[in-house]
């Protein structure tokens, strides 16, 4: 019995990890003293050698194929803070490829883009902790009612959402201060969006040209 109890205490605490907030993690973590910025950068480069070690060239090659596969659309969407690493992905393939879509963050649109989603396409969500539950069910629908295809990125607690994943890229964020660090995720996000771009680069550079150019026509902007 007592076995059990402290397989449930662990499995709670790991539950409850998920859902943590700043106040918790100044509670449990350590204080900076002195030298703030080495001190607060040292994780982040830890971050990166765990991260290149966890993610095998074949997953991410995989995930890359995907990513550039002209036959399948584009759609990403994060959590409350996450989400910027997924207008990163997105802003940056549309600039390589048709067919990538940024979701709003506004629970109300995700109808109109869930009903465009057609199978194969690929649902690419980064969801941390603390886990949001519509996303979550978001994904859910995406992989059991439009058969997309979900990449999800998120940390080592693993979103819920990882249960319709096809490809999981976890990265680890904890910092031990109030907020966790995303640099890692931001990293693996450009090394994808890059490796997209320059795989297919003749379309890439039309497209870049293009864009320019509309963007130039449009706005006024000297390029």
């Amino acid at each position: 019995m007592y076995g059990s109890q402290k397989i449930q205490c662990r499995l709670i605490s790991e539950l409850k990890g998920g859902y943590r907030s700043p106040l918790d993690l100044y509670t449990m973590g350590q204080r900076i003293e002195d030298d703030y910025l080495t001190e607060f950068t040292m994780p982040t480069a830890e971050h990166m050698r765990v991260t290149a070690e966890a993610i095998t060239e074949l997953q991410f090659n995989r995930i890359t194929e995907l990513l550039g596969d002209p036959k399948r659309d584009i759609y990403a969407l994060g959590g409350r803070i996450s989400d910027t690493i997924a207008t990163y992905l997105s802003f940056h393939l549309r600039q390589a490829r048709m067919g990538v879509f940024h979701i709003p963050r506004d629970p109300e649109s995700w109808p109109e883009y869930l009903l465009r989603m057609k199978p194969g396409d690929i649902f690419f969500i980064t969801h941390f902790c603390r886990y949001q539950p519509n996303l979550a069910k978001l994904a859910k629908q995406a992989y059991t009612e439009r058969k997309a295809q979900v990449i999800l990125m998120t940390d080592k607690r693993l979103s819920p959402a990882n249960r319709y994943a096809s490809e999981v890229l976890a990265v680890p964020i904890d910092t031990g201060t109030i907020w966790d660090s995303y640099s890692a995720a931001l990293a693996v996000t450009e090394a994808l969006v890059t490796r997209v771009a320059e795989e297919n680069w003749d379309n890439t550079k039309h497209r870049i040209e293009a864009w320019d150019s509309a963007r130039q026509n449009s706005t006024g902007v000297d390029l």
